[in-house]
């Protein structure tokens, strides 16, 4: 009798044993994909919904409105003007879902600064689209309503510059609520009162993720409320959202995200959000390697942006570990577009070491749309604690400045012919033309273009053009035209373009 009981209780242990291991079996799967994000998924899509028309950083306001004219006559969204501009345009928003948290995103604060508005436009055509994403569309609609403002500066983005019509920092404007595009803004956050708001910027190129070689290309803050940087509970969600989105957005760029200063400015409208309730999330778009158009860092807010709306409205980012906000490395500023260390210069018969870097600033022309690039000496000394985008190791090399090719040149036409190669392997980085046209200050042909009755000449000093010739064992090894460079030895050439110098 005891042996048949003991394997009828075998049996039955078995039995429970194998009924609990089919329950794992089903709900360990379903768990784990309720844990995930939909990153990937995003990634593999975004080409469905980039606005293909839309590929130069430098749009206006009348392109905004074209792109944004399908979505504000498409039911899914409600279409509203908060405000006009000093000069009168109207500055729109766009509502998405019916959920019960509201969460406000607001672009181009700084006309300039258009990455984020160009995300913006990809993830209303997500949102409008019909496609295996309708259950991420239906949870959003259900749990948030999403508000997008693409376009805060008008008169900013029509000059593509920081600030608005009476160049006035919007962004300082907090306080005071001067000027109208200031108060529509306030006007959103008195009328939703947001749980939550994307604050959405560019920065400088320059800025890395700690003191590494490695550039910001996306970093992030949760604004403080107050001068002693306290953190309440609307701060920790804010904190803990941004922990779900950089761990998600690690995975395309590890190591290249770091977190903004944290200190308190009471004029701002992000710490002023967070002042007034709305756990506040700022993203910086920075830099990327010859990324000029900042097309990759687009798709990068496209994905941020919804993986952060996902955390919110599946309430994810709860579980978040907060201390791995802190974990973040700082917003510092390392890098220079060129650097080139270990140079020797001559001077008063003395041979001295030297590293110089070199930055590019963008000019503007054809009424904003168009840019160029101007390089110049931004450092010299010792840069070894720096990186650069581009950096060459110049150990034993000698810098001298740019020679002026003697002949002049009748017309700047006339350059068509020229082989730059053998200019630059006789030391040449400009040349002179009797005819320039008076309104233009760049040009496509890679040398520094001279008018007849300038004075110009290349110098070895901070903030001089960086127009160089560097030498290895006599020879010319590299030139630098307008703070770029063309590789003598293997032909590579950076030079996007030079100058005409007046």
């Amino acid at each position: 009798m005891s042996i048949i009981f003991y394997f009828f209780h075998k049996k039955i242990n078995l039995f429970y044993a194998l009924i609990f291991q089919l329950c794992l079996l089903t709900i360990i799967p379903y768990q784990t994909e309720a844990q995930m994000f939909l990153t990937d998924e995003l990634h593999d899509s975004y080409h469905n919904y980039k606005e293909n028309n839309l590929t130069n950083k430098r749009f206006n306001y009348n392109e905004l409105l074209t792109y944004l004219k399908p979505f504000g006559e498409n039911d899914v969204f409600v279409r509203r003007e908060i405000g006009s501009s000093l000069e009168g345009r109207k500055i729109i928003m766009l509502s998405f879902g019916k959920g019960p948290v509201d969460v406000v995103a607001w672009s181009q604060m700084h006309g300039d600064e258009s990455t984020a508005t160009m995300a913006l436009i990809d993830i209303l055509k997500f949102l409008a689209a019909n496609d295996n994403f309708n259950d991420f569309r239906k949870l959003l609609s259900e749990k948030l309503t999403l508000h997008f403002i693409p376009m805060l500066n008008p008169d900013g983005a029509e000059r593509f510059q920081r600030r608005n019509a009476l160049d006035i920092d919007l962004n300082r404007d907090a306080l005071r609520l001067e000027y109208p595009e200031s108060k529509a803004l306030k006007s959103v956050q008195d009328s939703l009162k947001p749980q939550f708001g994307f604050n959405l910027h560019d920065q400088d190129l320059r800025y890395t993720a700690g003191k590494t070689y490695k550039s910001a290309t996306i970093s992030i803050l949760a604004p403080a409320f107050n001068k002693e940087k306290e953190i309440n509970s609307i701060r920790s969600d804010a904190m803990k959202v941004i922990v779900n989105m950089v761990e998600e957005l690690s995975k395309f760029i590890p190591g290249h995200i770091a977190r903004y200063d944290d200190e308190f400015e009471p004029r701002a409208f992000g710490d002023n959000f967070a002042k007034w309730g709305t756990g506040t999330i700022l993203i910086e778009s920075g830099g990327w390697k010859n990324n000029f158009e900042k097309q990759f860092l687009r798709e990068l807010n496209f994905i941020g942006l919804l993986v952060s709306f996902q955390s919110i409205a599946e309430q994810k980012y709860i579980e978040a570990d907060l201390t791995k906000y802190n974990n973040i490395p700082e917003n510092k500023k390392y890098l220079f577009d060129l650097l080139l260390p270990n140079l020797k210069r001559e001077y008063n018969s003395q041979m001295y070491t030297l590293d110089i870097g070199i930055n590019h600033s963008e000019r503007s022309y054809n009424n904003s749309r168009d840019d160029y690039y101007r390089g110049t000496i931004d450092d010299m000394g010792d840069l070894s604690t720096f990186y650069g985008y581009e950096e060459i190791n110049c150990e034993g090399m000698v810098v001298k400045e740019g020679k002026t090719y003697p002949d002049v040149f009748n017309d700047i036409s006339d350059l068509e012919n020229v082989n730059f190669l053998d200019l630059y392997e006789a030391g040449y980085t400009s040349v002179r033309v009797k005819q320039v046209e008076k309104n233009i200050d760049f040009t496509n042909y890679p040398i520094m273009v001279l008018s007849n009755e300038t004075s110009y000449k290349s110098r070895i000093k901070l903030n001089s053009l960086a127009d160089l010739v560097i030498y290895k064992e006599n020879k010319v090894r590299f030139v630098v035209i307008n703070g770029f460079i063309f590789d003598l030895l293997s032909g590579k050439n950076t030079i996007l373009n030079g100058l005409i110098i007046r």
